[in-house]
């Protein structure tokens, strides 16, 4: 057998147009030595668009050609479980895909299993004469033996880190939205959420700080709760709102009704693509990834939108429902740890004016100081709406906040005592009944409570 080794232009240009992985593996495993063309394989660690993958290349001569075969295992995918150790294994042979497969890497049927389904392709039965199943077994034996403990040692590393004091925190909107963190506006049903989120998008995109003093960037708004036709009525009425076109475009992804599970990393793909500076989702209770109250499911979706942005300076917004007793996001605490800024909004009206005051309060945040509540006020006409400005409490009195926060106290005293009238209440309370009594009402506008003759209770959903 004639040994043949490419010249090193050749090889200098392969790897130049390599446009996927191979030119990382290639730089990796230098065989310009023949003496490197036999022997036990090599395990690497490669760093490829952010995430890293071990690798290995076995280069085969042949009579007129050489050849080389890679295993190729994402880092991420490793795994060690009850069973044993398990990855996702990719196998290619001159840059053409062989095989792949998600098995247990120390299972010796599944690893037969896997060179057996390589054995049956047609480019692999090409190199039988220099290289064949039981020499793919034997380096797949190596290949598996070694991945994970591969994987183990070099997926944390430990470096002495320097404080900064100037390293500044950057906003996307001040006090609400933080460059490579996430934001969660929630609210109960119908208060809002969606416009203000809107609101939020255009005004980014746009670089206007008519309502939010904003830094200007390429927004992603990812709709799966409403009919694409509504967005788009929506979008011209809040373009309109801050003296825009109304025809403005915004980067828009309207897949009503489908989890976001399902197009997760879609939307990665077109973030990363379209260099996306900030991606709203509405909402994540279309996450369908299991119910919002299992910590795990949370955990989970939490990292989806952190994976989004993470060391890459974009950020995310979601909107969240809050739990029917108002005072918290429906679910799991994890949706509180996790975010960086947490945002109620609570909705009221002035029928004077005909507009939407939607009070925007943030209740958590990392790495910004406290911030006071302020006002949005929505104007609509029989088009929707056409006109947005800050406003005052006084402007819509029932967003204004309660002596000694007296709707928390009745929410407990509801809850510990069951069915009270509202003099029982101011009793109880040492409050005056005509406060209780208007503060019952305001609750019971927020589906918090409701009325069975003298009697109130807390809202049964």
């Amino acid at each position: 057998m004639q040994h043949s080794v490419w010249a090193a232009e050749i090889r200098m240009k392969l790897v130049a147009d390599d446009i996927k992985i191979f030119g990382q593996i290639e730089q990796a495993f230098d065989y310009t030595d023949p003496a490197m063309h036999n022997g036990t394989i090599n395990l690497k660690t490669i760093d490829f668009e952010g995430k890293k993958y071990i690798v290995s290349r076995r280069y085969i001569l042949g009579d007129d050609r050489d050849y080389y075969l890679d295993f190729v295992a994402p880092s991420e995918g490793l795994r060690a479980e009850k069973t044993g150790e398990h990855g996702e294994l990719k196998l290619y042979l001159n840059k053409r895909l062989v095989t792949r497969d998600n098995f247990n890497f120390q299972k010796g049927t599944q690893r037969q299993s896997f060179a057996g389904m390589a054995n049956k392709r047609t480019v692999f039965q090409g190199i039988s004469d220099y290289y064949n199943r039981e020499k793919l077994e034997e380096d797949l034996e190596t290949f598996t033996e070694d991945a994970y403990k591969r994987k183990v040692r070099g997926d944390v590393i430990i470096k002495k880190v320097q404080g900064d004091p100037f390293l500044e925190v950057v906003q996307f909107v001040d006090g609400l939205v933080v460059r490579g963190g996430g934001t969660i506006i929630n609210a109960l049903p119908k208060e809002g959420k969606s416009y203000t989120a809107l609101l939020l998008a255009v005004s980014v995109d746009a670089g206007t700080s008519q309502i939010w003093s904003v830094k200007q960037g390429e927004v992603l708004f990812v709709n799966i709760e409403r009919h694409e036709d509504l967005m788009i009525r929506r979008l011209a009425g809040v373009n309109t709102a801050l003296g825009l076109d109304p025809a403005r475009g915004l980067s828009m992804i309207n897949m009503q009704g489908t989890p976001l599970k399902y197009i997760m990393d879609s939307i990665k793909y077109h973030i990363e693509s379209e260099d996306i500076k900030l991606v709203i989702v509405d909402s994540i209770s279309r996450a369908g990834m299991g119910s919002l109250t299992d910590d795990r499911v949370a955990v989970e979706m939490m990292d989806v939108l952190n994976g989004w942005v993470e060391n890459t300076g974009r950020s995310w917004v979601s909107i969240a429902h809050r739990a029917w007793e108002g005072q918290h996001v429906f679910g799991s605490v994890q949706f509180f740890a996790a975010c960086d800024v947490m945002v109620d909004l609570e909705k009221s009206h002035n029928e004077t004016r005909n507009e939407m005051g939607v009070k925007v309060s943030v209740s958590g945040e990392n790495d910004l100081p406290p911030s006071k509540p302020h006002v949005v006020a929505f104007g609509f006409d029989e088009f929707g709406l056409n006109s947005v400005r800050r406003a005052t409490e006084e402007e819509f009195p029932d967003l204004m906040d309660e002596r000694d926060n007296i709707r928390d106290r009745i929410w407990n005293h509801l809850r510990s005592n069951g069915k009270r009238t509202t003099t029982e209440i101011a009793q109880d309370l040492g409050e005056m009944s005509n406060s209780v009594y208007k503060t019952l009402g305001r609750m019971e506008k927020k589906n918090a409570v409701s009325r069975q003759g003298k009697h109130w209770e807390l809202k049964n959903r």
